[in-house]
């Protein structure tokens, strides 16, 4: 991966590991797919194991002399069946 270092990626997930196999996260794990300036889009995978993690966004400032470990942003709960019913009653509603 251009402009990341080992130690980049060693800090940046300091905090994360391989689901599969607790693997800690190296260069080879990232595969640059788009940039824009600072932003990247990335595909994240485990270089021993081979566990696809996805794509990932990166703002990484190049010109930074240092960097933040990442943190995992959780989306919303998952729907639960009162909100299907609410869902049904609405739609039903709407007809």
């Amino acid at each position: 991966m251009k402009n990341y270092t080992q130690k980049d990626i060693k800090t940046l997930f300091s905090g994360l590991c391989c689901s599969r196999c607790k693997n800690e996260f190296s260069k080879d794990s990232i595969e640059i797919l788009e940039r824009d300036c600072d932003i990247m889009r990335c595909r994240l995978s485990c270089a021993k194991c081979g566990k696809d993690f996805g794509e990932i966004l990166f703002n990484f400032n190049r010109k930074a002399s240092a960097h933040t470990p990442l943190e995992i942003i959780e989306g919303p709960e998952p729907i639960s069946y009162d909100d299907v019913i609410d869902a049904h009653e609405f739609i039903k509603k709407m007809k």
